[in-house]
């Protein structure tokens, strides 16, 4: 009986430790409380971007991307602030491209850090345009991860990410905010 009280007290010290850090890795959270809720896609018709911003400043990204029927689109976040700290856009599949900033020039700095301190300083993505069924796939979540880095010129440093898809399949203990959104959709003539 002990060692199962004890086996227990190690799972919900795993799962707290994590929001008394201050950070919240959904798929480590999934993984310790037995699937709360998917953190992509997975088999709907969607791919999720979303933006973290680890930094001390304020942000304004500009999240651009191509679904083949006009040359792009963009879905700005205004002031992402380190309390904050994430947010995003769920985008419906097919897109062919996703960057932050431009597609064609990954060196144009066009988000835009604000500092504590007064300080405004741009920030480029430095990667090319992510593709699909190169760097993502269907059912998909792409992460543009911002963290402050002495090395970049704007201090900040954009690291993209993935979280596949296929890993997201399965039972969830809550409801697939996904899957809602795709029958509301087709419920409604979309």
């Amino acid at each position: 009986m002990t060692q199962a009280i004890r086996g227990l007290g190690w799972q919900v010290a795993a799962a707290i430790l994590p929001l008394v850090a201050g950070c919240l890795n959904p798929e480590f959270l999934n993984q310790t409380t037995g699937g709360l809720y998917p953190t992509a896609p997975g088999d709907e018709p969607f791919i999720s971007v979303r933006a973290i911003n680890d930094t001390s400043a304020d942000l304004d990204i500009s999240i651009v991307y191509d679904d083949g029927t006009q040359p792009t689109y963009s879905y700005f976040i205004r002031k992402l602030t380190p309390e904050g700290r994430d947010t995003g856009i769920l985008l419906e599949w097919p897109i062919l491209r996703v960057a932050v900033g431009d597609l064609n020039n990954p060196f144009l700095p066009l988000t835009i850090a604000y500092y504590p301190d007064g300080t405004t300083t741009g920030v480029f993505f430095g990667h090319p345009a992510l593709q699909a069924n190169v760097d993502y796939q269907r059912g998909d979540t792409i992460i543009f991860h911002f963290v402050e880095d002495s090395r970049s010129p704007a201090y900040v440093r954009v690291d993209p990410g993935r979280i596949a898809g296929a890993s997201e399949q399965g039972t969830f203990t809550r409801d697939d905010p996904f899957e809602h959104l795709r029958l509301l959709m087709e419920a409604n003539g979309f």
